[in-house]
């Protein structure tokens, strides 16, 4: 909070009073008579038409802030239960679990959704990678996912590539028959002395929130062509170190505090047929590196055992819902979601038990306050977010509202409000990225505006892409994105080795489902839906 709170005057239909909202506490500036408008900020004053019940936010505030589930749900879904590849056993156990917890806290028709067919299941068994000479050392090491087994222990001395596409195939083609493969070079110096851990300075969200090109990605197809770029020329790559009969592939984290476990260029669900690849720790990765130019007698050892499974080819989002009360409105729906699914390294605590907690916690929020809100209030937490097409929240669309290749869509896209996305680590929400809805503005304004002391009320006109709202986005509905401090989520914890439950701040996990709980209720309880953007042109070729 900066300042003094502001103050607005609002007219709550919710209590038949005129109620004073402040920005550090409900309960002691509600009054029975007129409001002081006079003290209104901005924000507030412009958005006045909206109709807070401040009444319920307190009660939100009061569940959310002093008998919070949300740390001990992120902790159930990362560490006790494990990584969570999308397919694997690992998901599916964890995914069983929200579905059950969801439906003890009185949750409707919790379930497990299928969302579409998708490619093998991975299961990583054991895994081995170690320097014998010239002096031991246990690398720390992760197999890519979906990487295939070794054919037993692989020994040998490494030989250095640079391949980054194409061009560089001529320089090796012939002398990499049985070799361990490093491809990669030495890791630029970096700033140590930056602090890993941050919050969003007030200068940053003034910036963000005097954005007026939303910029890129303007459509779904501009955020996901680029992944699919990167894919083809990394499996280019892949196929001509499986044909030239290469044993292994060790490749450089490009996480300076961890093993960063994928990246852009690795989303595949299809590695049967290349080289078994680890990632390799960069300090570890780049020892080595120097002893090989320097002409030592590098000496590795290395194994890896996985298998691929496909009892089930159906990928599953979990989805559990508060349903709607409203005769006209009912059927209207209002969403809250963050992807389940993570890497292999880790227990994907941030990345995303983080958001899908504070999804699950918002629910139960609402739930244990016994709302009855006009729209269902549903909530999604989404299967293969990692993969290039956000597989499990892209599935669910097209299955509810409509195809964004030919821009077909459903009758259910008629009913549809808005859609708030989690997925930006454990720092709490300062606000939203518009997506574009100049329109939507005013109306996150007000709703955000009695947690401007809790720090949420940042609204950036700008397009973000990367996760899962981009499905949505993609058929015209609603879509947000949530803008969070960043703490410590790129250094260290996205997609790397680290991503434990030891990184979640409990603190900022209540301030994002109180924030919320409060942004679904108010929306499901609007008399209208949130306005929408002009329909995206459909795309010729279809996928």
């Amino acid at each position: 909070m900066h300042g003094r709170p502001a103050v607005a005057s609002v007219a709550s239909p919710f209590l038949g009073v005129s109620l004073l909202l402040c920005a550090s506490g409900f309960a002691a500036c509600a009054t029975g008579g007129a409001a002081a408008g006079s003290a209104a900020s901005p924000a507030a004053s412009a958005s006045s038409a909206e109709r807070i019940d401040a009444a319920m936010n307190a009660r939100i505030r009061a569940e959310g802030m002093e008998r919070s589930r949300v740390l001990e749900t992120a902790i159930m879904i990362s560490d006790i239960h494990g990584p969570r590849l999308a397919g694997s056993s690992g998901f599916m156990t964890a995914a069983n679990w929200a579905r059950t917890q969801l439906a003890e806290w009185g949750l409707a028709s919790s379930r497990l959704e299928p969302w579409g067919r998708r490619g093998k299941a991975w299961e990583l068994e054991r895994f081995s990678v170690e320097m014998l000479a010239p002096y031991y050392l246990r690398m720390n090491a992760i197999p890519k996912a979906w990487s295939p087994g070794t054919a037993g222990i692989v020994t040998g001395t490494p030989v250095l590539v640079t391949i980054r596409g194409d061009s560089d195939f001529v320089r090796y083609r012939g002398k990499l028959r049985g070799r361990i493969v490093m491809n990669g070079g030495t890791a630029v110096p970096r700033n140590r002395f930056d602090a890993p851990a941050r919050r969003l300075t007030d200068r940053e969200l003034d910036s963000l929130t005097r954005i007026t090109d939303p910029g890129e990605p303007r459509t779904y197809w501009e955020d996901a062509d680029g992944f699919l770029e990167a894919l083809a020329r990394r499996k280019r790559i892949d196929d001509f170190l499986r044909d030239e009969g290469a044993a292994a592939l060790l490749e450089p984290s490009r996480n300076a505090n961890a093993i960063l476990t994928a990246s852009h260029v690795s989303y595949s669900t299809d590695r049967t047929g290349a080289v078994p690849a680890f990632m390799v720790a960069r300090e570890h990765y780049d020892a080595i590196l120097r002893l090989v130019e320097r002409q030592r007698a590098v000496r590795l050892e290395l194994s890896l055992t996985s298998r691929f499974t496909q009892t089930d080819s159906l990928g599953y989002n979990v989805v559990a819902e508060i349903p709607g009360t409203d005769s006209r409105v009912g059927q209207e729906v209002v969403m809250v979601g963050g992807h389940f699914d993570t890497w292999q390294a880790a227990a994907g605590a941030t990345d995303n038990a983080a958001g899908s907690a504070v999804a699950m916690e918002a629910m139960r929020i609402l739930k244990t306050l016994g709302v009855n809100p006009r729209r269902t209030i549903r909530m999604a937490l989404w299967d293969g977010e990692e993969q290039e097409d956000y597989f499990g929240s892209m599935g669910y669309v097209k299955r509810h509202y409509g195809d964004p290749g030919p821009m077909r869509l459903l009758p259910d896209h008629a009913k549809f409000s808005a859609y708030f996305n989690v997925d930006h680590g454990t720092g709490r929400i300062r606000g939203f990225y518009l997506q574009g809805n100049a329109a939507a503005r005013p109306i996150l304004a007000a709703f955000l505006e009695p947690f401007r002391d809790l720090g949420a009320s940042t609204l950036s006109i700008s397009n973000a892409g990367s996760t899962d709202h981009m499905p949505f986005a993609s058929v015209g509905l609603p879509a947000f994105n949530s803008i969070q401090d960043p703490i410590d989520y790129d250094p260290k914890t996205h997609h790397t080795s680290l991503d434990f439950a030891d990184y979640l701040l409990e603190d900022d996990l209540k301030q994002s489902a109180v924030v919320m709980a409060s942004l679904l209720y108010h929306i499901a309880m609007r008399d209208e839906r949130m306005p929408r953007t002009p329909l995206p042109a459909p795309k010729r070729a279809n996928r």
